[in-house]
């Protein structure tokens, strides 16, 4: 059996498609300029704790890290997850 950080990795790797990092601040002007977008979002805690946000708009999958919280409004679906695994670039 594969361990799950591993297998998370894996399928990481499979992904298909265009990520696009930005920082805190232009992540959070793409979800104010647009409504109804879905928003995965998961913190991490290692020496501090790191929220990651990703959410897909036309086509790309953008994402930031972030070691304060964004706010996402209630116009945008969230998303709790686990974990986010993405791909090494």
């Amino acid at each position: 059996m594969i361990p799950h950080n591993a297998h998370a990795a894996r399928q990481a790797l499979k992904m298909n498609g265009v990520f696009v990092r930005l920082a805190p601040e232009d992540f959070q002007n793409l979800l104010n300029r647009n409504e109804g977008l879905a928003v995965v979002t998961a913190s991490v805690t290692f020496l501090g704790t790191t929220f990651t946000y990703l959410t897909a708009y036309k086509g790309l999958v953008f994402y930031c890290k972030s070691k304060q919280q964004l706010s996402v409004s209630s116009r945008h679906e969230t998303i709790l997850a686990q974990s986010v695994s993405l791909p090494v670039m």
